[in-house]
């Protein structure tokens, strides 16, 4: 594949050009965006005026935000199911039939994020390398097996085995998302576009506690209701997965529901970010620059702390059955959160 050619012209002191050079970069090294406005013939043709680049966007927010904001919902939805699933029957069962008491089903949570943080950068490096939406896809496939999988345990360490294999698949997920944001919008559209999809934190919330509440009407002999809601909620992110499959792009390059002339228009529009589209190829200088940033340290002091509360998520419903509520209670009480949080990023939006 032969490498792309740049000009490298520079001017004399008196303002005549020197002879000029040419500059051969490795083709590998060069940003899609930059190869696709290459080979398109209106390269020069992708300035759009403010109704034109207003009506590429809401073509794009109309494609993108539903399938990111219900995939988001779901894998929130799943990896809350534990702490659900503790006030449907999962934690007396266990305690019964494997011995499984309050330690151990703490491990269940901390595991889970034990291995998300292991693999965050071998994730990383497969969305860098592999085309970013199939391999999310991939993630959530083997993310809903393993929670399907959750209803068939009948030891601590089986479930600490799918446990661990969902935390492996939760390491794609928001970093994915974060890089398909960019790919897709401007710096000033991505603010509200992160928050659509963070807000299904409190919509999954809600869904779960109503699952809940109908799962306990589910009366059989050999299915528990946290093993319907384990199953139910599995299934449903089997068949997101597979419309993520089908509908979801890659890049703004390969958007199929683009014009060639609109992905050029998408990719130009969104030059001002200066962090390209997609490159494949690790640049060192780019890592050392990020690790001496001061503000990436502040970013992950700033995570660290506002995620510290989130490791009481799997304890939520024990904590609030034990203010005297009953299962059914515990289960629509467990919605209020959900239903305050949305609101929260409703009005942090606007």
């Amino acid at each position: 594949m032969s490498s792309p050619v740049f000009d490298d012209v520079h001017e004399k002191a008196d303002g005549s050009p020197c002879p000029r050079s040419v500059v051969k970069v490795d083709k590998r090294a060069v940003d899609v965006a930059a190869l696709f406005l290459q080979d398109f013939d209106g390269a020069n043709e992708v300035e759009l005026n403010a109704e034109e680049a207003e009506k590429l966007r809401r073509k794009i927010d109309w494609h993108l935000m539903p399938l990111m904001c219900i995939l988001y919902l779901m894998t929130f939805a799943d990896k809350t199911t534990l702490g659900q699933s503790a006030v449907l029957g999962i934690h007396l069962e266990y305690r019964q039939s494997a011995h499984l008491d309050q330690t151990q089903f703490n491990w269940l949570g901390t595991v889970f994020y034990v291995a998300y943080l292991a693999f965050q950068y071998p994730q990383g490096w497969a969305l860098q390398h592999f085309p970013a939406a199939k391999w999310m896809c991939v993630n959530i496939v083997v993310w809903a097996i393993a929670l399907l999988c959750h209803a068939a345990c009948r030891s601590f360490g089986a479930l600490l085995v799918v446990r661990i294999i969902m935390g492996v698949c939760e390491g794609a997920i928001a970093s994915g998302f974060l890089l398909v944001t960019g790919m897709f919008y401007t710096r000033a559209e991505q603010v509200e576009r992160v928050g659509y999809w963070c807000s299904m934190n409190g919509v999954a919330a809600v869904l779960l506690g109503l699952m809940g509440f109908g799962v306990l009407h589910i009366h059989t002999s050999s299915f528990k209701p946290w093993q319907w809601l384990t199953t139910i909620t599995g299934v449903l992110t089997l068949v997101v997965a597979l419309a993520f499959w089908i509908y979801f792009p890659d890049s703004p390059t390969s958007a199929w529901f683009l014009t060639p002339a609109e992905r050029a228009a998408a990719v130009h529009r969104i030059r001002a970010n200066q962090t390209g589209v997609e490159n494949k190829v690790w640049k060192r200088e780019q890592f050392v620059e990020t690790l001496t940033d001061p503000k990436t340290w502040v970013f992950a002091l700033f995570s660290i702390v506002t995620q510290l509360l989130n490791s009481l998520t799997n304890q939520r419903q024990i904590i609030v059955n034990q203010f005297g509520f009953d299962t059914i209670d515990t289960t629509l009480v467990g919605c209020v959160d959900g239903v305050v949080q949305g609101m929260s990023h409703s009005l942090l939006e606007t």
